[in-house]
């Protein structure tokens, strides 16, 4: 394995400091390709140094910090000299942004130079199967009957990316619409790839991958070690050596005017501190006339409690990485290859049912570029395999198939199985994982959930009636305990003779009940012991959450009709929904972060039953025990992330990242400090 080419670490693409950094060492020192016309040499009405090759191709430089033409690129007239880039005529352009990093589509390393020529077509045809790549994210392509100019350029967010096209071909009409369509085509197929390694990057879950020398392209990059990150920390415009990395773009990608405006301005504003005032006095909502308003003691929760964005990233390492998460009930897997899958905060994993009757949990990455495994959210499939390149696996996550990669000396299938994520499934068949990568992790506690099930008769013989998943525009840890659950048994039959007659031996089945599964799972009895429902809120974002509810019944005890119970309760579930976004969007003016209960501010016409204080400050207690960790160590701690294999080059990359980040760390780790 120690002889394949490996990828950068995720942080990488994803870091702040970096990105600021970037900006003052590489763009505005750097040269760029405008294409092969002038139309691009002034932007508004300030010109831009620029130079026109011998071919037509015509370059531009941001900043007078820059070197000359011919010191930037030495070498490239000479090289470049066969071919015409004029005879082309320019028809179309297209601008967007994509959902990734700049760097996110290299080619493998390269030799230390600022520009690479890769002629894949007959050596007789120079004007076809070319590709032109220019440090540091330019690209130039003549293949296919026509040519494209593609830049990347970063915006103000390193998980942003501003892409230009170019298209140039000598016909119109249907002639350039066929080659326009198979060139866009191929480049949507990379563009969706980005988007998604990009998520499970910034997900902090997925490191590296694994590149094959002759035939990929792709998150890579050579990592020269006389980058000077020490001079960037020490001096607020550090000089570069002479000698950069040759970092090499392979497709799509931003325009040059872009460019100028974004880097013009600073990239990135820096990190606003999160460390919240404490109020001396918070008001509660205004009560019926006649009396004055409340006033409380300051509040142990934040004041973006609901809300804010640091809070959520900090719940993801705190919480959603490091403890146990109920998901499914063992009886929603039937035959071997059923799969259900799910992102929790934004992490995507499944679960899916071997021959040997095991449920196993996997991340859904695949272990060669971070893209997706399974699509849909449930299926059935012995054979799973990811889209983009081919790699397939099989229900014990273990890598069955590597297009191109048997032939390549050092790569073991063995040592590429998907990541494993720890699993267990309860006596009465509640499937709980943990995401945490440690070797040791906190101990499943399902003493109230077992009594639970022990008194209500719910076991692995419970027969799944249906559910379904909806999205509510709210943040998950409101919505704990919302609903009005009496009114929903007013929907369901009534209980039949045997169940009336077995409850004379087991009196708690006559009576509803529930039961809390920590953190964002409640498990519900419904009147008569026949029906039994989860309900989950498993987030999304700061502001969106994913609410699943699955309603059962008890094999011995009958079904009463399952599919009118079932559309009734997914019904009212939506409508309840619906209502407590209408509460979330539209929030009192008066403070809600206050002591016994922070959550008095939304109507309670909508909450019979208020979020439990304790559950609140269980969230509470476990991202501020992890918030003092980060900050004795200096650095976030991801708890689910998979650690690389040990290489140099990961660990001089990783580094100077971390030398970057720390001087931004102690503002992002003051929250609730």
């Amino acid at each position: 394995m120690s002889e394949l080419m490996r990828t950068l670490p995720a942080s990488w693409y994803c870091s702040p400091p970096l990105y600021q950094l970037e900006r003052r060492a590489v763009f505005l020192k750097s040269w760029y390709l405008v294409g092969p016309v002038t139309r691009f040499c002034n932007i508004g009405e300030r010109p831009l140094k620029h130079h026109v090759t011998p071919t037509g191709l015509v370059f531009a430089t941001l900043s007078d910090e820059a070197p000359s033409f011919h010191e930037y690129f030495p070498d490239l007239e000479p090289l470049l000299e066969r071919v015409n880039f004029t005879k082309l005529p320019y028809r179309h352009s297209i601008k967007y942004e994509g959902r990734f990093n700049w760097k996110t589509m290299y080619l493998i390393p390269l030799p230390r130079i600022r520009e690479r020529v890769h002629h894949i077509a007959d050596p007789e045809k120079p004007d076809d199967g070319l590709f032109l790549y220019f440090f540091p994210n330019c690209t130039l392509n003549v293949y296919g009957g026509g040519m494209s100019s593609f830049r990347v350029c970063p915006t103000d967010d390193p998980n942003v990316t501003r892409m230009e096209f170019d298209y140039y071909h000598m016909e119109s009409g249907e002639k350039f619409d066929e080659y326009f369509k198979f060139v866009r085509q191929v480049a949507m197929e990379d563009y969706e790839l980005c988007e998604k390694a990009q998520s499970n990057l910034t997900k902090g879950i997925y490191s590296e991958g694994i590149l094959n020398p002759e035939k990929e392209s792709g998150v890579s990059c050579e990592y020269g070690g006389q980058h000077s990150f020490n001079m960037a920390i020490e001096e607020p415009y550090p000089a570069l050596p002479p000698a950069l990395s040759a970092l090499v773009l392979v497709s799509l990608l931003a325009g040059l005017a872009f460019l100028f405006q974004s880097l013009s301005k600073p990239l990135f504003r820096g990190y606003k501190s999160l460390r919240i005032a404490k109020p001396t006095e918070t008001e509660l909502d205004p009560v019926p006339d006649g009396n004055e308003n409340i006033v409380c003691k300051e509040s142990d929760f934040p004041q973006n409690w609901w809300t804010g964005s640091e809070v959520f990233e900090l719940e993801r390492r705190a919480i959603f990485s490091k403890r146990w998460l109920y998901l499914a009930h063992r009886n929603r897997f039937t035959k071997p290859g059923d799969y259900h899958s799910f992102e929790v905060a934004g992490i995507p994993i499944f679960l899916v049912l071997g021959k040997d009757g095991v449920v196993r949990a996997f991340h859904n990455v695949c272990r060669h570029r971070a893209y997706t495994v399974t699509r849909k959210e449930c299926g059935s499939s012995m054979i799973l395999g990811c889209r983009y390149h081919g790699w397939s696996y099989n229900t014990k996550g273990q890598l069955i198939k590597a297009p191109h990669f048997d032939n390549v000396p050092g790569f073991d299938k063995a040592q590429n199985s998907l990541f494993s994520i720890q699993i267990k499934t309860t006596p009465a068949g509640f499937i709980f994982v943990n995401m945490d990568a440690s070797p040791t992790m906190m101990p499943l506690q399902t003493r109230s959930l077992d009594s639970f099930a022990g008194r209500h008769g719910i076991g692995r013989q419970s027969t799944w009636l249906g559910g379904q998943t909806l999205e509510g525009r709210f943040n998950w840890k409101i919505a704990c305990k919302f609903i009005d659950h009496t009114e929903l048994e007013t929907e369901f039959s009534q209980p039949t003779y045997k169940a009336l007659l077995l409850s004379l031996f087991n009196p708690s089945r006559m009576r509803s009940e529930d039961v809390q599964v920590f953190p964002f799972t409640t498990i519900h009895t419904v009147r008569g012991g026949v029906l039994w429902y989860s309900l989950s809120f498993i987030p999304i974002s700061e502001s969106s959450t994913s609410v699943r509810i699955d309603l059962y019944s008890q094999k011995d005890m009958g079904s009463p009709a399952p599919a009118p119970t079932a559309e009734t309760l997914f019904r009212k579930l939506s409508n309840s929904i619906r209502e407590l976004e209408t509460q979330f969007e539209s929030p009192s003016e008066t403070p809600t972060y206050f002591q016994p209960n922070p959550f008095l501010s939304l109507k309670t016409s909508v909450l019979p039953t208020p979020v439990p204080v304790d559950t609140q400050r269980e969230i509470l207690e476990a991202i501020k025990s992890h918030a003092k960790l980060e900050k004795q160590l200096g650095t976030e701690i991801f708890p689910a992330t998979r650690r690389p294999r040990t290489n140099a080059r990961f660990e001089q990359a990783e580094q100077s990242k971390t030398m970057l980040f720390s001087s931004s760390i102690s503002l992002s780790l003051s929250l609730l400090y």
